[in-house]
């Protein structure tokens, strides 16, 4: 396919460049003015290829997640989520290595450790108060006796989204998305503990206390790692028959 692609750019006047790369440029115009993708009978004419060669060009965007179709409306370009093509691919070899998901985990812990500076600094009112509202949920359903994984998620999402680093953003939802893929919504032994430490991490949070948030992060890293460890043992002893 790729020489095809090649070859179908190489005949026409276009100062060398192959088809994939003509592609490439009118998908950086769209990105950076927010238009959508011209039409495939004004691609066609434009690149002077077939409506088949162009769809070949441009399965690769698709495939990365660059171009999405809308039905009736067409295709559109935008910034592909890197955290869906892990969580895709890695999902599959934690289930015949469970082990990997440490190895996730680590690279999860130092990324939520290093960037604290940057969330604190650069998050607003409204993101504050929204992980306000979710650590009074926690609160509630720790009292209950009840999971608060979804609101655990959104402190942590909402946490991070504050460092305004898109990169960073997917590459933690990707890793939350493996967690839970695999952990589950496993009950905290202390919930009521949980709830407060998220209290106590957002009190940081809020004063600017970066020594402080650090060392209750730590403290959720060490939990969250020993609710790994037990998932994997558990997973191992069902598939091993043990």
């Amino acid at each position: 396919m790729q020489k095809n692609i090649r070859d179908a750019g190489a005949g026409q006047d276009n100062g060398g460049q192959s088809l994939q790369e003509r592609v490439a440029s009118i998908v950086t115009q769209c990105l950076r003015t927010g238009e959508k993708l011209p039409t495939e009978r004004q691609m066609v004419l434009d690149l002077g290829v077939s409506r088949t060669i162009l769809r070949e060009a441009l399965s690769a965007f698709e495939a990365n997640g660059m171009i999405t179709s809308q039905q009736g409306s067409g295709r559109y370009v935008q910034i592909p989520d890197i955290g869906m093509s892990i969580f895709n691919t890695w999902s599959i070899v934690i289930r015949a290595n469970p082990s990997m998901l440490l190895n996730f985990f680590e690279i999860r812990c130092l990324l939520e450790i290093h960037s604290l500076p940057q969330a604190v600094e650069r998050a607003n009112v409204d993101q504050i108060r929204e992980m306000h509202n979710h650590v009074q949920m926690m609160l509630e359903k720790a009292k209950r006796k009840e999971a608060f994984v979804k609101e655990d998620r959104e402190f942590h999402r909402i946490l991070f989204e504050s460092t305004r680093n898109i990169l960073l953003e997917q590459l933690l939802n990707a890793f939350w998305d493996l967690f839970y893929a695999f952990v589950g919504d496993s009950v905290h032994d202390d919930l009521e503990s949980a709830a407060l430490r998220h209290q106590s991490m957002l009190n940081a949070f809020t004063r600017k206390d970066i020594s402080l948030l650090t060392d209750l992060m730590r403290e959720q890293c060490a939990d969250a790692r020993l609710r790994i460890m037990n998932a994997i043992i558990e997973y191992e002893q069902k598939n091993t028959g043990q």
